[in-house]
C-alpha cells in the first residue's frame, strides 16, 4: 500500500513516522522549507513509547503525482480548505482518503469534493505537539489510530490499512461503525475543550471547586444530547471512561485548544464547538454551557484579529 501523509506535524508526523519506522511505503507532502529541514535533520519523535530519528521521503506541491493508494490528512480545521487543494493532485482513480480531524463537518466536505466512495473515517487519540525545531513531542501514553469505512468497500480498505498499521508502534483499531466513533471522540473533546477554555484551567483545578464537576457533567450531557438527536447513541461503555477522565481529581489535562488559546494561536472552536452547537440548534437541543464556551472563544478570536490588523 502506497501512502501519502499531508504534512509532518504533530499528529500526521507521529503516526506517519511510526509507519515509516515499521517499513511502510510512505511519503510526506510538505512545504519546501519543511522538506529541506527533514532532509537535513530527519523526522524526530520524542515519545514514552520510544524516541526515533528517521530519514523520510518528501514531495512538494509542484512534484506530487496521483500515484497513491491512501492519502491521510490531519490539518488544523481552519487549514482544511487549503489542505483539500494541496492533496487534490495526489488523488488518482483508486485513491482513498483518510482524514484525522475532529467533528464531522470535514466528512461532508470530502464527500462533496471527492465522492463518499473514496472517503474513510479516522479518529486519532494522541497528545502531541510540534516543537519549534521540528521535533514531534508525544505528551502521554495515548497513541491510538482508529479507521473505518461507511460502506462495505471502504470498510475492506480500512481493514487492510489497519492490518498494515499492526507493524507500527501505536495502537491501530478498525471501527465497525466509524460515524459513531467520530461522535464518541467529538462529544468528549468538545466537553474538554469547552470547559478548560471557559475556565482557563486544568481538569483537576476545575473539579477541585464547588461546582466544577457538576458543570463538566452538564456540559458532557449537552454534547451527548446533540449526538442522540442526530441519531447516534453513545454507549455507557464509552461514556463512563470518558466522564471519569473528564472529572479526574488532580488531573493536569487540558484541551490542546486551551494551549493554543494561551499561546495566542488560532483555535478550532468553529469546527469543534460551533458546528456542534449548530447541530444542537437544528434539533432544538438546548446547550447553554456549550453556547457560553463558544461565545467566549469567538470574543477571543475577534480580539486577536483586531490586534493582528492594528
Amino acid at each position: 500500500m502506497k501512502l501519502l501523509f499531508l504534512g509532518a506535524g504533530a499528529v500526521g508526523g507521529y503516526f506517519g513516522g511510526r509507519l515509516v519506522e515499521a517499513g511502510a511505503d510512505l511519503s510526506f507532502l510538505v512545504r519546501p522549507a519543511r522538506a529541506e529541514r527533514l532532509a537535513r535533520d530527519g523526522l524526530r519523535i520524542v515519545s514514552p513509547a520510544g524516541d526515533c530519528r528517521l530519514q523520510v521521503r518528501t514531495v512538494t506541491a509542484d512534484s506530487v503525482k496521483p500515484e497513491y493508494d491512501l492519502v491521510m490528512l490531519a490539518p488544523k480545521a481552519y487549514d482544511f480548505d487549503d489542505a483539500l487543494d494541496s492533496v487534490a493532485p495526489a488523488i488518482g482513480p483508486q485513491t482513498r482518503i483518510l482524514p484525522l480531524l475532529n467533528g464531522l463537518a470535514h466528512m461532508d466536505a470530502l464527500d462533496e469534493r471527492f465522492g463518499s466512495e473514496r472517503v474513510l473515517g479516522g479518529v486519532a487519540h494522541i497528545g502531541a505537539m510540534l516543537d519549534e525545531d521540528g521535533t514531534i513531542r508525544h505528551l502521554n501514553n495515548a497513541q491510538m489510530l482508529t479507521a473505518g469505512g461507511r460502506d462495505p468497500e471502504t470498510q475492506r480498505f480500512a481493514a487492510a490499512f489497519i492490518e498494515l498499521c499492526g507493524q507500527a508502534r501505536f495502537q491501530p483499531v478498525l471501527s465497525p461503525d466509524i460515524v459513531t466513533s467520530l461522535w464518541e471522540k467529538w462529544t468528549m473533546l468538545a466537553t474538554l475543550a469547552a470547559i478548560t477554555t471557559l475556565m482557563r484551567a486544568t481538569v483537576g483545578e476545575i473539579v477541585a471547586t464547588r461546582d466544577g464537576e457538576t458543570l463538566i457533567r452538564r456540559l458532557y450531557g449537552e454534547c451527548l444530547a446533540v449526538a442522540n438527536a442526530s441519531g447516534v447513541e453513545i454507549s455507557e461503555k464509552v461514556r463512563a471512561p470518558a466522564l471519569a477522565m473528564l472529572t479526574r481529581q488532580g488531573s493536569g489535562q487540558t484541551a490542546s485548544m486551551l494551549r493554543d488559546l494561551q499561546s495566542g494561536l488560532r483555535t478550532e472552536h468553529d469546527h469543534v464547538l460551533g458546528d456542534l452547537l449548530a447541530r444542537a440548534e437544528s434539533h432544538g437541543v438546548e446547550a447553554p454551557l456549550l453556547s457560553a464556551a463558544y461565545c467566549q472563544l469567538q470574543v477571543r478570536a475577534a480580539e486577536s484579529a483586531r490586534g493582528a490588523t492594528a
